[in-house]
C-alpha cells in the first residue's frame, strides 16, 4: 500500500519490532500448549520431558511472563507507528489547506474535509497499528506451525489445507462484489456528514425560517441513502462470509475426520492427533480473519485516496528562487481573473497604490472590489496581467512571505474557541504578553477586555459567541497590529456596528493606518473622505477613480451611490 511511502525508516523499524514481538509471543502460546499436553501425557504415561512436575510449572510461568513482555514491547511499538504516522498526516493536510486557492474550498464541502481529517486519518491509524502488525505476525505463524505441522504428518497436513483454496476463492468473489458497495456507502457518509455541518452552521437562519422543511428533507434523505447503502453492503458481506466461515469449518472437519480415522488405524498416535487438533487453532486463525483484514483494507485504502485528494491537490506554486520587495508600493497591470468560464470577470485593471497612502474600492455588490484583494492575496490565480508589489510580481514570491506582508481586518471577524489572548496572537505567534496587550490599547479594546472576569484569558466561544460586532472587530485590528505588516486590506469593518463602536474602531483604524499603504473595501462613502485614491468598479472594470471630492462633482457613479446612501439614511431617520 501506498501508506508505506509515508513511513519514516524509524516507524517502519517499530513496525518490524511489533511483528516479531507478536511472532514470538504467537509461537510461545503454542509452545505452552504442546507442553501442557506433554505435562498430561508425563501424568498418565509416566514419560515426558521432565521428570518431575515442578519444572513444567516452572517453564509454564517463565512462557506466561515471556508473553507478557512480548506483548507490551509490541503494543507500545504499534502504536508509536500509528499515532507519529497520523500526527504527521493531519499535519501535512493542516499545513497543505493553507496553501490552497478558494478555488479548491468552493469545489470540496467542509463536511468532506472534515471527515478526511478525523475519520479517514483515523482509519489509517488502525491499520498501521492494528491491522498490519497483526496481520502479518498471524500469517508468519500460520506459515512455521503449517510447515512444522507437516513435517510431523504430512497426511494430516494436507487435510488440514484441505479446502482453504476453495474457502479463499469464494471470498475473493464475494470481496470484489462487496468493494463497489463499500465506496458507495462511504460516498453516502461523506454526503451526509457535510449536510450535517451545513445544518449545524444554518441553525439560527432555520430558526428564523422555520416553516422551510427543505434542508432537513435533504438531511433526511441523505440519512435514508447512507442506511440503505449501508444496509446493501451488510448483506453482500454477510452472504459471502456465511459461506466462507461453512467452508472454514469443513476444513476442521476434514482434519479431525481424517485424524480419527488414522488413530483407529494406528497410523498415528494420540499426542500427534491432540498436536493437530489443538496447534491448528494458531494454523486457521489468519484465514478466520481474513475478510476482516480485506475489509479493513478496502477502507483504509478508500480513506487514503481521499486523504491523497488534498495532499496531492494543487497549490499555489512556490518560485524555485523567490524574491524580496523592498518597498511596498501595488500596482496591478492589465490584471484580468475569472472565476468559471462565463460567470463574472474582472478586466483588464490598472492600478497603482503608493506606499504609504489610502486606496478605497467603492462600487456595488458584485463588481469586483472583494476579488482584487483576493487577487492581491493570491487565493486566487491572475488569467492574464501582473500584480506586483515593489516591483515584484507576486508570483515571484515565497507566498508565506506574501502573506507575511499583508494583513487583513475583515467585515465577518473569525475567532477561535480559544481565549482573547490566544486569538490576537494570532498575528504574531512570537509575540510577548506584553506586546498583546499593546496591540489591544491601539486598537482601543484592551479596556474592555480588563473588564471580564479572567482578563486576557477570557475564553470566547466560536466565532466570537459572546462577544458584540464591535469588540470582536477591535480583536481583528488588534491581530492587525501585533502582526505589523506593511500593507493592510480593511473590508469596512464599522458597517454593521452600533455608533459608539464605530468611533472607536475608526480610531483604531487611524492608528493602523500610520505608515501603511492601506486598501480600504469601503461600504459606507462617507468614512473615505481622506482617501488619497478611490476606485470605482462596475462589473469587474473601474469605471472612475480620484478623490473625493472631485468625484462627487463628476456626477458619476460614485455621486449615484453617495446619493443613494444618504437618502437611505434620511429615510431612516424620518421612520
Amino acid at each position: 500500500m501506498d501508506i508505506l511511502k509515508e513511513m519514516s525508516i524509524k516507524e517502519k523499524m517499530y513496525q518490524a519490532l511489533a511483528i516479531i514481538c507478536f511472532v514470538l509471543n504467537a509461537l510461545v502460546s503454542v509452545t505452552m500448549m504442546v507442553f501442557i499436553l506433554d505435562m498430561v501425557n508425563s501424568i498418565v504415561t509416566g514419560s515426558g520431558l521432565f521428570a518431575g512436575l515442578s519444572a513444567y510449572w516452572i517453564s509454564l510461568i517463565a512462557m506466561l511472563i515471556l508473553k507478557g513482555i512480548l506483548k507490551t514491547v509490541a503494543d507500545l511499538a504499534k502504536h508509536n507507528v500509528g499515532f507519529e504516522i497520523t500526527g504527521r498526516i493531519r499535519e501535512k493536510i493542516t499545513l497543505r489547506l493553507k496553501r490552497f486557492s478558494l478555488g479548491f474550498y468552493s469545489r470540496e464541502r467542509l463536511g468532506e474535509i472534515s471527515t478526511i481529517i478525523h475519520k479517514d486519518v483515523d482509519n489509517i491509524e488502525s491499520i498501521v497499528a492494528h491491522l498490519w502488525s497483526r496481520m502479518i505476525s498471524d500469517f508468519i505463524v500460520s506459515l512455521i506451525i503449517g510447515i512444522g505441522l507437516c513435517m510431523i504428518n504430512i497426511k494430516l497436513g494436507l487435510a488440514m489445507i484441505s479446502l482453504l483454496p476453495v474457502a479463499i476463492a469464494v471470498l475473493i468473489h464475494g470481496i470484489k462484489k462487496n468493494s463497489i458497495l463499500q465506496k458507495d456507502s462511504q460516498d453516502d457518509l461523506a454526503n451526509m456528514v457535510s449536510l450535517f455541518v451545513e445544518y449545524s452552521k444554518g441553525i439560527p437562519l432555520l430558526k428564523a425560517f422555520n416553516k422551510s422543511t427543505i434542508f432537513e428533507s435533504n438531511l433526511k434523505t441523505s440519512a435514508i441513502q447512507f442506511g440503505d447503502s449501508s444496509k446493501n453492503k451488510a448483506k453482500s458481506i454477510a452472504g459471502y462470509i456465511g459461506r466462507y466461515a461453512v467452508l472454514m469449518e469443513l476444513c476442521l472437519a476434514v482434519l479431525v475426520i481424517t485424524g480419527a480415522v488414522m488413530l483407529l488405524n494406528n497410523t498415528i498416535d494420540l499426542s500427534q492427533y491432540l498436536i493437530f487438533i489443538i496447534v491448528s487453532k494458531e494454523f486457521y486463525k489468519p484465514f478466520s480473519n481474513l475478510e476482516g483484514y480485506w475489509t479493513h483494507y478496502i477502507v483504509a485504502k478508500d480513506s487514503y485516496n481521499r486523504i491523497m485528494t488534498i495532499l496531492k491537490a494543487e497549490t499555489i506554486r512556490n518560485p524555485q528562487e523567490p524574491q524580496i520587495p523592498k518597498t511596498f508600493e501595488i500596482l496591478f497591470e492589465n490584471a484580468s481573473f475569472a472565476y468559471e468560464e462565463n460567470e463574472f470577470e474582472l478586466k483588464n485593471v490598472n492600478v497603482e497604490m503608493k506606499e504609504g497612502e489610502l486606496a478605497a474600492l467603492v462600487g456595488p455588490s458584485g463588481s469586483g472590489k472583494t476579488t482584487i484583494t483576493n487577487l492581491l492575496l493570491r487565493f486566487y490565480d491572475l488569467n492574464s496581467g501582473h500584480i506586483k508589489i515593489g516591483g515584484v510580481d507576486i508570483k515571484d514570491m515565497d507566498y508565506n512571505d506574501l502573506l507575511d506582508n499583508i494583513s487583513i481586518v475583515m467585515q465577518n471577524v473569525i475567532l477561535f474557541a480559544d481565549s482573547i489572548y490566544e486569538n490576537i496572537k494570532v498575528g504574531n505567534k512570537n509575540a510577548t504578553k506584553q506586546e498583546v496587550i499593546e496591540a489591544a490599547k491601539k486598537a482601543m479594546i484592551h479596556d474592555f477586555i480588563m473588564t471580564l472576569p479572567d482578563g486576557y484569558d477570557t475564553v470566547v466561544g466560536e466565532n466570537g459567541a459572546g462577544l458584540s460586532g464591535g469588540q470582536k472587530q477591535r480583536i481583528s485590528i488588534a491581530r492587525a497590529f501585533l502582526k505589523d505588516a506593511p500593507i493592510v486590506i480593511l473590508d469596512e469593518a464599522t458597517s454593521n456596528v452600533d455608533p459608539i463602536n464605530e468611533r472607536k474602531i475608526q480610531i483604531a483604524i487611524s492608528n493602523l493606518a500610520k505608515g501603511r499603504t492601506l486598501i480600504v473595501i469601503a461600504h459606507h462613502l462617507q468614512t473615505i473622505r481622506s482617501a488619497d485614491q478611490i476606485l470605482v468598479f462596475n462589473e469587474g472594470r473601474i469605471v472612475e477613480r480620484g478623490k473625493y471630492d472631485e468625484l462627487i462633482a463628476k456626477e458619476g457613479l460614485f455621486r449615484m451611490l453617495w446619493d443613494a446612501q444618504k437618502q437611505a439614511k434620511e429615510w431612516l431617520l424620518c421612520s
